[in-house]
């Protein structure tokens, strides 16, 4: 009997989907199977056994990713010869961690559910950084104006980490409150975001004295390609701590270009920012700054005398003698 085209498209198409339906419809090993049951578990100790055993596994297991993510908020700390002290949680995230950027759609769907917990929400967001996926850093933007401030922070955190960020937040921070902008300020400082610094030197001209002060702070541990003339004008700041904060980064980036802005600074009139000019001076350790500095042990501020006499010792001049010897006749401070 002939079987017609259009019949023989139809059985080869039940075929396929048959082929199909049972290709995917597979049952998971049993080994991971049972793994999988031990996450659900309510015993903690299988749970991290259940995590530590899944990583250990030498065939595709990104079908237990969901189970994981289910886990990774618990902190019950476990005690075990093999594990040693740890938790489901710990166990969790090192397995989530060994898959990578493989994990960031199951992480996703998670954070997109309406009844995740803030303590997940957190751990997820922290998953997302510590995979370093470019995606998964892009997708956490939407994150930033969280009601929520410690999530919002730490997304703040984070992306403060990634100069591919510094125009998104730069473009944030316009309707955020000083106190944001000082955040942000802070992490790229800490972080050492050599692209923030056009923004940073603009933040230096800010009318709050605080974000002056954070500003010149970060610039001062970012070091690297810093544009010394933008700092100049925060020598007459009317803020102390302010010239307090200017005078150490002076000390930090050690470039002799400041040598006589430095110097400048001895004569403040707040005695904090003439001890810091002098501790500046000691990090740069030039030559100039010896008689500036042997001047000093005169100053009417006994700590200033103190640190000038300290600062005297690293430049090991004979010229110092006598005048370290007349400080000793000092019957005011013994």
């Amino acid at each position: 009997m002939k079987i017609k085209g259009g019949e023989m498209r139809k059985y080869f198409l039940i075929f396929i989907f048959t082929f199909l339906s049972l290709l995917f419809s597979q049952e998971l090993p049993k080994e991971l199977t049972l793994e999988i049951e031990n996450l659900k578990s309510n015993d903690p100790l299988k749970r991290a056994y259940g995590a530590f055993r899944i990583r250990n596994l030498k065939y595709d297991i990104k079908e237990s990713i969901p189970y994981m993510l289910d886990i990774i908020d618990d902190e019950t700390v476990v005690f075990d010869k093999n594990l040693g002290k740890t938790s489901p949680s710990n166990e969790s995230k090192k397995t989530i961690l060994k898959f990578g950027s493989l994990a960031i759609p199951y992480i996703y769907e998670k954070l997109s559910q309406s009844e995740i917990t803030k303590t997940k929400k957190l751990k997820f967001i922290e998953l997302i950084d510590e995979i370093k996926d470019e995606k998964g850093i892009k997708f956490l933007e939407k994150f930033v104006n969280d009601p929520d401030t410690e999530i919002k922070e730490k997304v703040i955190e984070i992306l403060s980490k990634y100069e591919s960020e510094v125009d998104f937040l730069i473009s944030f921070i316009k309707s955020q409150d000083d106190y944001v902008k000082i955040k942000v300020i802070n992490f790229w400082g800490k972080n050492k975001i050599n692209q923030s610094l056009p923004f940073l030197y603009a933040f230096l001209k800010d009318n709050n004295w605080e974000i002056r002060k954070y500003a010149i702070w970060a610039i001062g541990e970012i070091r690297e390609n810093v544009d010394i003339k933008n700092l100049i004008p925060l020598i007459k700041d009317k803020n102390e701590l302010v010239r307090k904060e200017l005078a150490e980064t002076f000390g930090k980036i050690k470039n002799p270009f400041v040598i006589p802005y430095l110097i400048e600074l001895f004569d403040d009139t707040n005695w904090l920012v003439r001890i810091s000019a002098i501790k500046a001076a000691v990090e740069i350790n030039d030559t100039r700054f010896f008689e500036p500095i042997l001047n000093m042990i005169y100053d009417k501020q006994i700590e200033v005398k103190l640190e000038a006499i300290k600062a005297l010792s690293i430049f090991k001049d004979k010229r110092a003698t006598i005048p370290l010897i007349s400080n000793l006749n000092d019957r005011y401070h013994l």
